[in-house]
């Protein structure tokens, strides 16, 4: 029976685990930012992230995995310190979940241009590599509060990871409701490449996977 349930969890897309890390990420763990579990859930949400990234890379590519254990280590380290007087922790820890999000990403990318077959493989990975790249926006987003935290103005004067995820999205989407909108040059310039990149994925990728199927049919 072990065996069965091994072979059967191999048979899963690589991709479904870290499409169910985002969607706790995007939808489920800003709901309980108001608890007191507040840290160990922000924490929770980006090691899981972390660590399905580890099952699409398996023992391919050791140096990545290096990467995404520490990442993980930093932060866990950056939950039990003091962040107001080590701040360099939070700092490390954002930049190495930063970069190992940006190559998976890369990767993934990589994977459906290459990819031969319209399959549910391939659009697991599609819709997986459209919000981590949301993800990879919100990290950039919280860099950018840390370092000022003027740069997004917000309707309250302390903003939750929910309210960051929230207008990350909101203009990777290019939905723009402004009622979060940037204030520093930065931001603003940030929130032009977010626009930009979210509707050239779209347009790009959509039509590799609608060539692909086409020259599958024929």
């Amino acid at each position: 029976m072990i065996n069965t349930f091994y072979r059967k969890l191999r048979e899963i897309p690589k991709h479904s685990f870290l499409l169910v890390g985002i969607f706790l990420f995007i939808f489920i763990f800003p709901l309980f930012e108001a608890s007191l579990m507040k840290e160990v859930l922000i924490t929770t949400s980006y090691t899981i992230m972390l660590l399905s990234v580890a099952s699409i890379v398996e023992f391919k590519y050791k140096w990545m995995l290096v990467l995404i254990f520490t990442a993980v280590f930093f932060q866990w380290l950056l939950f039990f310190s003091d962040q107001l007087q080590f701040p360099i922790i939070r700092y490390i820890a954002f930049i190495f979940t930063l970069v190992i999000f940006s190559i998976a990403s890369f990767m993934m990318i990589s994977q459906i241009i290459s990819s031969k077959v319209v399959d549910a493989k391939l659009i697991i990975e599609t819709i997986t590599g459209y919000l981590i790249i949301g993800v990879i926006f919100t990290l950039i987003n919280v860099l950018l509060l840390f370092s000022n935290h003027q740069a997004i103005g917000f309707s309250t004067n302390d903003a939750s990871l929910g309210d960051i995820i929230y207008y990350s999205f909101v203009t990777f989407t290019t939905i723009g409701y402004g009622d979060i909108s940037p204030i520093s040059q930065a931001a603003r310039g940030f929130a032009i490449l977010f626009g930009l990149i979210g509707q050239l994925y779209l347009t790009i990728i959509i039509a590799f996977i609608i060539g692909k199927y086409l020259n599958s049919k024929n």
